[in-house]
């Protein structure tokens, strides 16, 4: 009986080695990734112990409330803790008073290089230090350019005691300041502030009186509303007061805005949970797709959206069954191609097969690369996964 059962388990590990090499390859990968996040984490630590600035707080600038004594204190000191006693260490500098304001200030004032004064409100910025409007007088202020635009773009444009920044930064003689404006999510005056429709009233007006240097800014900015690309989309460039190529080329800045590229990949491609009530996928993002075919496919605005921009596999599959109607035509194709890179074998394994069958080789080429192991799931004869020299001792040592 005891033979009996090593004689079935040597089979079912004989069995197991050779169905695949992916616990192994996972394995690996897994450990190589563990590697690599502790490497990152040891240098994230390093830079943040290196980049212990002044904060204008007085004698504790380089701790509070004194110097680290002990490896157990750094711990602590790292999870905001004062010696793990449980009370959590303030951070006088996210409200400064009025001395610390002025410190800031005099800080300011001794720095003769731009580069090194937009780090010093980069560094402020990051550690989440309120700026009190009689610092921000002086940094609107500044003689740089460089300075100015970086601030229009990133600080706070706007006080409760009716300060506004805002129509002196649109007065400013350099363009660029002024379009750094646009791309700050505290701008009060975005286009598409009505949240209800994404649009604000007048913003086809708004949008003509800007430069071509401003509307590029505006599309970098992270609070680019969904509703607001698909109406761009489907205005024609007279009505929006400017030419088709300006037009063309603040569709394609749009498309790589990394918050609408993250909206489409988490909401726009399958439904989404939030608050524990599912959601179905939002539509403007296959309505961006439809449109580009309908109206701009003589641009390049189609393949920056096919790119970066992500929607279900019904909408994909439907536009590439559209460019398949010129499989000849070289534009048609090098979309073709495009969709198929935006595709993942789990989720669009509908596209993938039918570009399995692409008239086209370089077609075929890329979603042979694109199913990769996952043949069987997209349902296509694709790449057999085989199992690694040394297999059945790898797949042992995991086991054990």
């Amino acid at each position: 009986m005891f033979a009996l059962i090593i004689v079935l388990l040597i089979v079912v590990l004989a069995a197991l080695a050779w169905v695949n090499h992916g616990v192994y390859t996972v394995t690996v990968n897994q450990a190589a990734h563990v590697t690599l996040m502790e490497s990152i984490q040891a240098e994230l630590k390093t830079a943040q112990e290196q980049a212990c600035k002044q904060m204008a707080c007085g004698w504790y600038d380089d701790g509070w409330p004194n110097a680290r004594p002990s490896t157990i204190a750094m711990e602590a000191w790292s999870r905001e803790f004062h010696r793990g006693q449980g009370v959590r260490d303030p951070k006088p500098w996210k409200h400064p008073d009025d001395y610390a304001t002025q410190m800031y200030i005099a800080e300011y004032k001794s720095i003769t290089s731009p580069h090194e004064r937009r780090e010093f409100l980069r560094h402020l910025h990051k550690a989440e230090v309120w700026m009190a409007p009689e610092f921000l007088d002086l940094i609107y202020a500044d003689e740089s350019m460089y300075v100015r635009a970086w601030a229009a773009g990133h600080l706070n444009t706007q006080f409760v005691d009716g300060r506004n920044y805002e129509p002196d930064l649109l007065q400013d003689p350099e363009p660029v300041v002024r379009a750094a404006l646009w791309s700050n999510p505290q701008c009060q005056n975005l286009p598409w502030k009505d949240r209800r429709s994404g649009l604000s009233e007048g913003w086809k007006e708004q949008l003509g009186t800007m430069s071509q240097i401003e509307r590029l800014g505006l599309m970098r900015n992270p609070k680019l509303e969904m509703r607001f690309v698909v109406a761009l989309l489907e205005t024609s460039s007279e009505h929006l007061e400017m030419n088709e190529y300006e037009h063309e080329k603040v569709l394609c800045a749009a498309a790589v805005n990394p918050d609408l590229i993250w909206g489409s990949r988490s909401a726009g491609r399958q439904g989404w949970v939030a608050f524990g009530e599912g959601n179905p996928p939002f539509e403007e993002y296959g309505t961006m797709w439809t449109l580009c075919l309908d109206k701009w496919i003589d641009t390049t605005v189609p393949e920056h959206f096919f790119k970066h921009i992500q929607t279900t596999p019904e909408i994909k599959k439907a536009i590439y069954q559209r460019l398949l109607e010129k499989e000849d035509d070289r534009h048609f194709k090098k979309l073709r191609m495009d969709v198929i890179l935006s595709c993942d074998p789990l989720i669009d394994g509908p596209v993938l097969k039918m570009a399995w069958n692409d008239p086209d080789q370089e077609c075929r080429e890329i979603a042979k690369e694109q199913i990769g192991v996952f043949g069987d799931f997209v349902g296509v004869e694709g790449e057999k996964r085989r199992w690694a020299p040394g297999g059945l001792k790898n797949l042992l040592g995991v086991i054990w």
